[in-house]
């Protein structure tokens, strides 16, 4: 009404001097109230819907996962999580590797590189499932299985870690980035590995002491690792000091990552019948129920249980996500469908969003349980007001 009523006094005071300059200044301001009133408009409107859903609506953890073996089956936890700098424990600690030779460079000598289900001669590490069970004197084993082994194999595996530094070392690619050190698990794993995948001469290796690795920024997405506290930098340094960047396990970018069950439900409703996909697809190890379907989009800063975590880097999703896990069966979706409304400038078609734990001494045994308030802290405005334009109209 304030605006209106402005406004009305500018043009009338224009038109009576009958002065055309002054006229056309009433045009430009009358234009930048009009601006500047629907911009109040809608950033009360954006208030005023995240408002009222957050006080009445209780987001929660639904589903925990994790992945011992990087690009192998995944194990749903029934409870909880332990939360460590790099992931939860026990997830992406192994990887398959090879020295399978691309006969289109045929190197004489070809580095160890990970094995990956994007490539179609990988594809049976989804069929690879491991079993957390409780072992002797307090003991983590690993249960191996696969329909195309008949025997299980159990691998020990407090036994194995305890080793790494006395087993040989390998230097890992990992798509295309710097190499990795990591500690061979022994013949018996690789040979039972080599039946069930068919990949010639494998090895499983994982994280020992010498692992060192940190997030991985993705340049496409234009998310800056965020300064959490102390000791964290955007730019991985302070003046002349190089300073920590956060840590991750075998994970392509990030220690955790986000996924919502609205996210889900919305792309398979635009998938439409027979195409419909389960967050299998998406690898999460959380999964939380309560947002509007992509507004994950938007958050900084949440709280599960009693961690908080930077909601940092959106996922772009590749290939992966194409393949059945149960057929092995391949085709376009559903990256063709999140395409048509959440490819980015940069081609990254986004599901789930990257997350950032405390710093490691800020850690102390901390767990998350399925069923956990998810508590937000603080909401990215940038993104939240690009989530308003893109979705917020259908929420």
């Amino acid at each position: 009404m304030l605006l209106s009523a402005l406004s009305e006094d500018i043009l009338l005071r224009s038109t009576n001097m009958f002065d055309p300059i002054s006229l056309a200044w009433a045009i430009i301001s009358l234009t930048s109230i009009s601006i500047a009133a629907y911009a109040l408009n809608l950033y009360i409107n954006i208030q005023h819907i995240f408002k009222r859903r957050h006080q009445c609506i209780k987001l929660s953890v639904q589903e925990l996962y994790i992945y011992p073996i990087k690009s192998c089956g995944e194990i749903r936890l029934s409870s909880s999580a332990k939360v460590t700098p790099i992931g939860f424990e026990h997830d992406r600690i192994l990887q398959v590797v090879s020295k399978e030779v691309d006969q289109k460079n045929s190197p004489s000598e070809p580095d160890w590189s990970f094995c990956t289900p994007r490539e179609k001669r990988y594809e049976k590490l989804f069929h690879v499932k491991p079993t957390l069970i409780d072992g002797s004197n307090n003991n983590t084993n690993l249960k191996l299985s696969s329909k195309y082994v008949k025997e299980e194999f159990t691998l020990k595996l407090e036994e194995v870690l305890s080793r790494f530094g006395s087993r040989p070392t390998f230097s890992t690619t990992m798509g295309g980035a710097s190499p990795v050190l990591l500690e061979d698990c022994g013949i018996k794993v690789a040979k039972w590995l080599e039946e069930a995948t068919g990949i010639t001469g494998c090895r499983l290796v994982g994280i020992g002491e010498n692992f060192r690795r940190f997030v991985k920024v993705n340049d496409d997405q234009g998310d800056d690792i965020p300064m959490i506290h102390e000791g964290y930098s955007s730019y991985g340094r302070r003046g002349n000091m190089l300073l920590p960047r956060p840590s991750v396990s075998l994970a392509d970018e990030a220690p955790f990552l986000l996924t919502t069950r609205s996210s889900l439900a919305d792309l398979n409703k635009r998938l439409g019948k027979g195409k419909q996909v389960d967050m299998r697809r998406f690898r999460p190890n959380i999964v939380i129920d309560g947002l509007q379907p992509w507004e994950e989009d938007s958050l900084k800063r949440i709280r599960i249980g009693a961690v908080e975590f930077h909601v940092w880097q959106r996922c772009g999703r590749c290939t992966m996500t194409t393949i059945d896990r149960d057929s092995l069966e391949r085709c376009g979706e559903p990256l063709s469908t999140l395409s048509n409304f959440r490819e980015r400038d940069n081609g990254q078609r986004n599901f789930g969003m990257h997350l950032i734990p405390p710093r490691p001494s800020e850690l102390k045994e901390e767990r998350i349980f399925v069923g956990d308030e998810v508590e937000i802290l603080e909401y990215d405005e940038e993104r939240r007001a690009e989530w308003m334009r893109l979705f917020g109209k259908s929420s």
